[in-house]
């Protein structure tokens, strides 16, 4: 149950982190009018949605105290 739960969180937690992604993407200058990819784009564009998957996914393995 708290692997199915874990996942359910990390897979809902992936829109809020795509749309933090995106803002930090536009605040960081990446919709320049260049096509060149460049390496700090792994910070906002994998970094910040990863992060919010693996922190959802640890608060859904977290055991329950007493219910």
């Amino acid at each position: 149950m708290r692997l199915l739960r874990a996942s359910v969180f990390a897979l809902i937690a992936l829109f809020p982190g795509i749309v933090v992604a995106l803002g930090a993407y536009l605040l960081l200058g990446g919709a320049t009018e260049s096509n060149d990819w460049e390496t700090w784009m792994y910070g906002p564009c994998y970094g910040i949605p990863a992060a919010f998957v693996i922190a959802a996914f640890a608060l859904g393995l977290k055991e329950d105290g007493e219910v």
